[in-house]
């Protein structure tokens, strides 16, 4: 039996959005993959569709031997999770993402910062950016993950929010 890794990259819109910034996930298969136009491709581009881009990044002897190749290549120096693969299709033995935290959806970001938060009128834009990274390191210490470009526009918002209701 051969063992086969396929990446799995968004490469669509709003790439920055809770549910396309955990996308990135390596699989590995019992099922080589195929290209586009049919045919088995083990290294290489195999298609995008639905803005999803998936490549094909080896063919392995053992399931080790592509655990190690994961961990050696794309996933280096990078903190990565091993995920459950219990609704996926029983050919694929193994989902690796880069970054060990899930992310936290917009919503309960949204809620998080209204509760946590207290951004008054005066605050700056650099302030903000400040603000942001210490709050991404709280949000990790609370098990969740958020781009700063998430942050810093969810701080951006309750600004301009604060701002409005100031002025009204």
């Amino acid at each position: 039996m051969k063992y086969y890794i396929v990446e799995f990259t968004y490469c669509g819109p709003n790439s920055n959005d809770a549910e396309h910034v955990d996308f990135k996930r390596f699989e590995i298969t019992t099922t080589p993959p195929r290209h586009e136009s049919g045919y088995i491709c083990w290294e290489g581009w195999l298609s995008t569709s639905d803005n999803v881009t998936r490549f094909a990044l080896g063919q392995y002897d053992c399931l080790a031997a592509a655990e190690y190749r994961l961990q050696t290549g794309p996933l280096l120096r990078q903190r990565y999770r091993r995920d459950p693969v219990d609704d996926l299709p029983s050919d694929v033995l193994a989902v690796y993402r880069p970054g060990r935290l899930p992310p936290m959806p917009d919503d309960a970001l949204d809620q998080w910062l209204e509760c946590s938060v207290h951004i008054i009128e005066d605050d700056s834009s650099m302030g903000l950016v400040r603000r942001a990274g210490a709050l991404r390191y709280e949000l990790e210490e609370d098990g969740y993950s958020v781009t700063m470009e998430r942050m810093i526009s969810a701080l951006a918002f309750r600004l301009d929010r604060v701002r409005e209701e100031r002025e009204d």
